[in-house]
């Protein structure tokens, strides 16, 4: 009788999956919470809002979910940014930006204070440290961010809050991560920050990042693994983030609700305009893209293109277009945490194949289809070509880079730090 050897592999770490409540965020998530559809159990809270929105954080804490506070201290150094809701913080101003000769020693002692005192009150699983935008380099700002980070997690300490870790975020544009020199820099100043995960913020790379920028981004996330910290891409959404956590660049991906999805440092160099908010958007998967409702209509009005790209999915849209459009941030996160989902299930030295065979190969042949389709609509014949174009110029580099990444290094995956993981520990 000859016996049947069963190999068990162990199973894949999964991808860490942050989302960004925002502004007006936590009515659309508790609308979720109240009808079982939330997939996400981390979540970062902007401190310019968090009082406002203290029912979902209390929710949340109690469903053992992991809670990031994001200080927003380099909103309150840019001209676009400062006198937003972050100027009425303990360490904002509203008459100016701050400037890096502002910042003293003592000042440091004094934001890194306030900012320990505000995450303890809010019992927060983790809190970003307060770093600001690195547009040039070298910059006065990274020296005064590596002291406010030591200095948080020493008044975090001192005031009982040993448990609250602290991320590092390191806010910059693509093409200074694309240099060499800025990059062993950052590393060698960042490696023995009291630190446990790093955050890529990068402008220039996000949902609508070309082709050479996802591949540029990549390729420079790489670098950070000698830190052997865990790597988030922040403010990081669509098929190149995901591209990003699929070939290891990042181990760990957050944005928001079909926004935050990407960021543009030049929107924060200018002085606020005022105006409403952004036009509602619904996310097509198929497309990578997120369209507008006129837009959308637009395509659905062609014969076949409902069938195609509208949510099929009857467990997220029971009512097909309908719940696809009235609900439309459900939709989203139902959605894009399935894709997450999907290549978390998949061994970390096979998930860049797999992302290209079964996220990007797809959409490029949506995207070529559609292309094809004859639109009254010349405004959506664009986007679509658009598209088309976008998602071709992403899977050549891509594909390139898988070719040559055999023994490229991979991010480790955060670990989660909700509250059911530390009951675990304190019993186990």
């Amino acid at each position: 009788m000859i016996a049947t050897v069963h190999v068990l592999h162990a199973k894949p770490e999964p991808i860490g999956n942050f989302l960004r409540v925002g502004h007006t965020g936590h009515r659309k998530l508790e609308a979720l919470i109240a009808a079982s559809r939330l997939r996400f159990r981390r979540f970062v809270f902007d401190a310019a809002h968090i009082d406002e929105q203290q029912d979902l954080l209390a929710t949340l804490r109690r469903a053992g979910c992991e809670i990031v506070l994001d200080p927003n201290v380099a909103e309150t150094a840019t001209p676009g940014r400062f006198n937003s809701a972050v100027s009425t913080l303990p360490w904002g101003n509203p008459d100016r930006p701050w400037v890096a000769d502002d910042f003293s020693r003592t000042r440091n002692l004094d934001t890194a204070k306030a900012i320990a005192e505000f995450a303890m009150r809010h019992k927060v699983d983790a809190v970003l440290a307060p770093t600001h935008c690195l547009d040039v380099f070298p910059s006065p700002w990274l020296p005064i961010d590596l002291r406010l980070c030591d200095e948080l997690r020493k008044e975090l300490d001192r005031i009982g809050g040993r448990q609250v870790s602290i991320d590092f975020q390191i806010i910059t544009t693509n093409t200074l991560l694309k240099d060499v020199s800025v990059r062993e820099t950052l590393v060698a100043s960042i490696r023995h920050v009291p630190a446990e995960n790093i955050w890529l913020r990068a402008s220039g790379f996000g949902a609508a990042a070309t082709g050479s920028a996802t591949r540029g981004f990549i390729e420079a996330s790489r670098s950070f693994h000698e830190t052997e910290k865990p790597i988030i891409a922040d403010f990081a959404g669509g098929l190149s983030a995901l591209a990003a956590a699929s070939f290891g660049g990042v181990g760990g991906l957050c944005h928001g609700m079909g926004q935050k999805e990407s960021f543009r440092l030049g929107d924060w160099r200018r002085p606020a305009s005022g105006g409403g908010g952004s036009a509602k958007r619904v996310y097509v998967p198929e497309l990578d893209r997120s369209f507008k409702i006129e837009q959308l209509n637009a395509l659905f009005a062609v014969k076949g293109t409902r069938a195609r790209f509208a949510c099929n999915d009857t467990s997220c849209c029971a009512h097909g277009t309908e719940d696809m459009i009235e609900n439309s941030f459900r939709h989203f996160v139902i959605q894009r945490s399935r894709q997450i989902k999907d290549l978390s299930d998949v061994p970390e030295v096979r998930r860049a194949e797999h992302f290209l065979l079964h996220h990007l190969d797809p959409a490029v042949r949506s995207a070529r289809l559609a292309s094809r389709l004859k639109f009254s609509d010349d405004t959506i014949a664009k986007l679509i070509n658009e598209t088309k174009k976008r998602l071709i110029n992403l899977r050549d580099p891509l594909g390139d880079l898988h070719s040559s990444s055999a023994s490229a290094t991979r991010s480790a995956t955060p670990k989660f730090r909700g509250e059911d993981q530390k009951s675990q520990s304190a019993t186990g």
